[in-house]
This record gives structure tokens, sequence and C-alpha cells, in this order.
């Protein structure tokens, strides 16, 4: 009886471990919206493709949609297939609409992704609107708490060296420095062309210049002169 409660010790000290790790563990950051369509016929559940989602880093819609009607043969919600057909998607940020390419997952039925690389931090929507078995689909799905989550910068994240500027504020500086380089380049176009100007100036004005010595002349001498 002792041996058994000498060895159960060690057991329970592993079980109470593992169980503290369970609750140690990160939480999964996983957010997505759930939203009936179509007076409850569909279920779509919509997010990032990535989460946590970055600014900078390459993401896209994650878009799924089962059967609230339809079951599998295991019981489960039938999914939707072929909506990349009849469905368009956007995403909106910012003031400004991307259209977006809905596309289905390989090997996983009912799931759609529209990939795009988000280059600022905040809310950010989904808009799907198509059809769906004939059904007419309008909906937008909005970034926030207890639905899924906004867009996160990503220079905290950064180390040991932040990279400098946002790549909004990159393409600004491209942007920048191509009109300065354009601007370089007119500047130098002018003067090469006022400079060949000067030259033709200066070439027409050498050749209109009287000569600075006399013609050689014939030299005429008086009478009695010069005659012994």
């Amino acid at each position: 009886m002792q041996m058994i409660k000498r060895r159960g010790a060690p057991v329970g000290a592993l079980i109470l471990d593992l169980a503290l790790v369970l609750v140690a563990a990160p939480q999964s950051a996983s957010a997505h919206e759930s939203r009936d369509l179509a007076g409850g016929k569909y279920k779509a559940v919509v997010g990032f493709l990535t989460e946590p989602a970055y600014q900078g880093q390459m993401n896209g819609l994650d878009f799924t949609v089962t059967s609230k009607t339809e079951k599998t043969d295991d019981g489960k919600d039938k999914p939707i297939e072929g909506l990349e057909k009849t469905l368009k998607a956007q995403v909106l940020a910012d003031g400004k609409t991307l259209d977006l390419q809905l596309r289905s997952r390989f090997g996983i039925p009912g799931k759609y992704a529209a990939y795009f690389q988000p280059t600022a931090a905040g809310q950010y929507r989904f808009h799907v609107y198509g059809e769906i078995n004939g059904e007419k689909i309008d909906e937008t799905f909005e970034s926030g708490p207890g639905r899924f989550n906004d867009m996160e910068p990503i220079a905290p994240l950064q180390f040991p060296n932040a990279v400098a500027g946002t790549p909004t504020d990159l393409q600004a500086q491209l942007d920048a420095a191509k009109s300065a380089a354009n601007t370089a380049r007119v500047v130098g176009i002018g003067g090469v062309v006022l400079g060949f100007l000067g030259l033709l100036v200066g070439g027409a004005a050498f050749l209109r210049r009287p000569s600075a010595t006399a013609p050689a002349g014939r030299v005429v001498t008086q009478a009695g002169q010069g005659d012994d």
C-alpha cells in the first residue's frame, strides 16, 4: 500500500504539472465572427487567415460557409462548395476598397481565401456579396471586439533593430525619391539645352565679328617720291 502511495505521488505531481501547463499556455489568438445567412439556412465564419494579423505581413480573408439544414454522414454541417464562382469579396480600410479574388482552399470543402497584404494597422472590413445556391447574399464583416481582431502594428515586434518606417512610409519615401529624380532629370536636360543654345549664339556672333586686320592693299607713292 505504501508502494502504491509512493508511486502515486509522482504521477499526481505530473498530472498537476500538465494541468498547470495547459492553464498557463497562451490561448489561441484565432478570432472569427460567425453569422447566419439567408434567413438561417447557412452559417458563415469570417476572419483573417493568419491571426494575430500584423501590418506588412501577407494575409487575407478566411471565409467558411456551411449548411444549417443539411448534414454530412458524420452528422456535421455540410460544407458549401463552389462559392468562388458565385460570390465576390472586397476588403475596406483607411477609406479605400480593394476587390479580392475568392479562391477555394484545396482539400478543405466549404473554406475559401482571398489574399492581400495589409499595409496599415487598424480596423478592416470584408464585404461579401453574390449568391449561395440562388440565395442573394450581401454582408459586411467588421473587425473589432467580439468579432475578429483588428490589424496590429508590426513595429512593437521588430527586434533587435526596428525597420525604419512602415510600408506606407517607405512607399511615400520612394515616391518622393522618384519625384526628386524626375525633377533633377528635367533640370539637367534644361541645362544641356541652354548650354547648346549658348554655343550657337556665341558661334554666330563670332562669325559676324569684323576682322581685326585691314585687308592687304597696293601701296601708292606720290610722284617724285622714292626716285632719286
